[in-house]
């Protein structure tokens, strides 16, 4: 089917007056960071309420997600290392319901990805998608748990607390949501997104009282970060404080620390590449603010009128979650996706999925499809406002083109560092203003 898209775009093109020049921006932002993360995390866990259920000679399991967490192996590997302090026997597992095609080996790959390995946190990898079912919620679905963590004697989770990109309500992802569907795999994941985000904001906390009870659940380590993507704070939640008021209160820590695109309007943002390393969304809807779910409102916060997606990240193994949210994309973004890693995540996501793995318009290259997104914009080539960032995660630097400057020079928090030529290569992949060397 590729071979066959290729050679009808092959020639199309649709040419359009794109800018010359952007501007470089530098934004800065609050942004607390731990200077020494293994020793913060370490700090966290001694001596906390979870590792006081923790006793020697038990079989600890440690659930390690999918999300590009900042410093993972780093964390995991101090997690490693405190339980065995304690004498007892840690082993890592994906936590990561159907991601990784859904598979035990993919999930395992997904993991080393992110630099989790046997090797670098000190501790076996078990992973499986046989799971036990461990209790049911009044008015919806059975909850399962990972069969190898099921087999331990205590559980204690790894997880990131942020804003959701598909609900919001006040538990969003975290340790309880962690719980849910990591733990669940991709058995507990199907059974939950069958109530779409209303279920979520409905029996997360619920949830999180069952699986204190009828599991081996003993806590988790609830990690923020800060809008650069850096760790900013590490709390050992004990089991009865997942899914409650404590747990909200850090993602109101997290929602305070998000970066932002600092317009509330643009007309083409151009994303250098998505992927599940940087969001489940492959682009954070908090960024774009758009979020494409079905009888879900639109926030359009900030109102974007086209996204253009020019590639997908290595680490996110083809999975193109999220593909769908852009309007335009390339041939060689389209090229690099695993249809059954895509689609078992958007299926298994339930109406979540249904709008976002659909594919926009493809171009041949780079350049190409930045002339579609100008000419679908709604506005003229000389008032277009352009942003272009290398992901969502990472907004510390960004392009924008030059009929902005008046709007960055009035925000304190923006620096222009220099103008730049917009450029690219004879295959027509843009090489300025970031470094695309080798993608073409």
């Amino acid at each position: 089917m590729n071979a066959h898209l290729a050679d009808q775009i092959r020639d199309l093109r649709f040419p359009a007056d794109l800018p010359p020049t952007l501007l470089e921006v530098e934004q800065h932002f609050d942004a607390p960071r731990l200077d020494d993360v293994p020793a913060a995390v370490r700090a966290s866990l001694s001596g906390s309420a979870p590792m006081r259920h923790i006793q020697p000679g038990m079989r600890v399991a440690i659930g390690a997600g999918s999300r590009g967490v900042a410093n993972l192996p780093a964390i995991v590997r101090t997690v490693v290392e405190v339980v065995r302090a304690a004498g007892a026997h840690p082993f890592v597992f994906p936590a990561m319901g159907s991601h990784g095609g859904a598979t035990a080996e993919g999930q395992v790959e997904m993991l080393a990805s992110l630099g989790v390995t046997p090797e670098s946190v000190g501790a076996e990898i078990l992973a499986t998608m046989e799971v036990k079912e461990i209790g049911q919620l009044p008015d919806g679905p059975p909850l399962y748990q990972d069969a190898n963590a099921a087999a331990a004697d205590a559980t204690l989770l790894v997880n990131r607390i942020k804003p959701h990109t598909d609900f919001h309500g006040d538990l969003e992802s975290g340790l309880a949501k962690m719980a849910v569907i990591g733990m669940g795999k991709d058995t507990g994941a199907q059974r939950i997104h069958l109530y779409g985000g209303r279920g979520f904001i409905r029996f997360l906390a619920p949830a999180a009282r069952i699986y204190a009870a009828n599991t081996n659940l003993v806590g988790g380590l609830a990690l923020l970060e800060n809008a650069f993507g850096e760790t900013a704070a590490a709390h050992a939640l004990d089991v009865s404080e997942i899914g409650t008021a404590v747990e909200t209160a850090l993602l109101e820590q997290a929602r305070a620390l998000m970066p932002r695109l600092p317009f509330d309007a643009i007309d083409i943002l151009v994303i250098k590449e998505i992927g599940k390393n940087f969001s489940g969304t492959g682009m954070d809807t908090n960024v774009v603010g758009r979020i494409l779910i079905p009888r879900t409102p639109e926030t359009h916060q900030p109102d974007v009128a086209v996204i253009a997606v020019l590639d997908i990240a290595a680490e996110s193994h083809g999975n193109a979650a999220g593909i769908g949210l852009a309007n335009v994309t390339t041939l060689r973004a389209v090229e690099r996706i695993d249809w059954v890693a895509t689609y078992t995540n958007s299926v298994t996501s339930g109406i979540f999925g249904m709008q976002r793995v659909g594919i926009p318009i493809t171009m041949a290259d780079d350049r190409r499809a930045l002339e579609i997104a100008l000419r679908g914009c709604g506005e003229p080539p000389a008032e277009a406002r352009w942003v272009f960032i290398n992901n969502t995660s990472k907004l510390r630097q960004f392009w924008a083109s030059p009929n902005l400057r008046a709007a960055i020079a009035g925000q304190p928090h923006l620096r222009i560092v220099r103008e730049v030529p917009l450029a690219f290569d004879a295959a027509g992949v843009m090489c300025n203003p970031w470094d695309l060397v080798g993608i073409a």
